[in-house]
């Protein structure tokens, strides 16, 4: 299928097949080095996601390395004082509760888990200020196991793309765990959190030069309102179906 092709030719895994080879293809010609994208490890990615909380990647830029030279692992934050992790956050703002944060969080990885992050889903959203988004985020960029990544900006994307306005996360979860693929899923990741983010706004859409335009249902209400009903069914479709598989 192309990026022109007409609607009537798609399955639900067509579908599915296509939009993760459009959103991988797409981060890969629009990939950003972020210092923390390029050398991953769980801690490196968890930290990134701290300090990218109401900051801009620009800013992340420049503390992140800083940051990591001071403390380059759960334990010397452990053994850090406050007063000395609230001042590594302080040109960033909120500095007092990303201090906090990793204060509790370092209790726990080292108290608990011996110092290692862990690598379940089920453990990873039990520890304090996680949630969906970053476990799936450690899950996928750090340790290179398949889970969905979860933010506000794929929420809209997924809102916008499936035509489905459904009510909680766990139901975007259960679709973006059929969504994604077992291999490449961190660029896919990216992709999609890069295309909500800079593409798919929330107010001014760029939908002329999105790569998911012709499978987006949002975007066919306009131009081909027999188009936009077919893939909305398909994706309702997907959804029930992810429903019923065991994650």
């Amino acid at each position: 299928m192309g990026e022109t092709a007409g609607c009537s030719d798609l399955t639900e895994g067509v579908l599915v097949e296509e939009l993760r080879r459009r959103v991988a293809k797409w981060e890969r010609e629009h990939w950003v080095p972020y210092p923390w994208r390029v050398d991953r490890t769980p801690y490196k990615v968890l930290i990134a996601e701290l300090l990218l909380k109401r900051t801009t990647r620009q800013a992340v830029s420049r503390e992140f390395p800083k940051f990591i030279q001071k403390f380059p692992d759960f334990e010397s934050v452990y053994r850090a004082s406050i007063e000395e992790v609230e001042e590594a956050f302080r040109h960033l703002g909120l500095y007092r509760q990303r201090a906090k944060q990793l204060k509790e969080l370092a209790k726990i990885v080292i108290e608990r888990y011996g110092g290692r992050i862990p690598d379940r889903w089920e453990d990873l959203v039990q520890l304090p200020g996680i949630g969906v988004y970053l476990a799936g985020a450690v899950l996928s960029f750090g340790y290179g196991q398949k889970a969905p990544v979860l933010d506000s900006n794929v929420i809209r994307l997924l809102t916008r793309l499936t035509g489905m306005g459904v009510k909680r996360h766990e139901e975007y979860l259960q679709i973006l765990w059929r969504l994604t693929p077992d291999s490449g899923h961190d660029y896919f990741n990216y992709g999609l959190i890069d295309l909500g983010a800079l593409v798919c706004h929330y107010k001014q859409p760029k939908c002329g030069v999105c790569p998911l335009k012709d499978l987006c249902a949002y975007y066919l209400r306009g131009t081909s309102q027999d188009c936009a009903r077919r893939l909305e069914g398909i994706y309702r479709r997907l959804f029930r179906s992810a429903q019923r598989e065991p994650f």
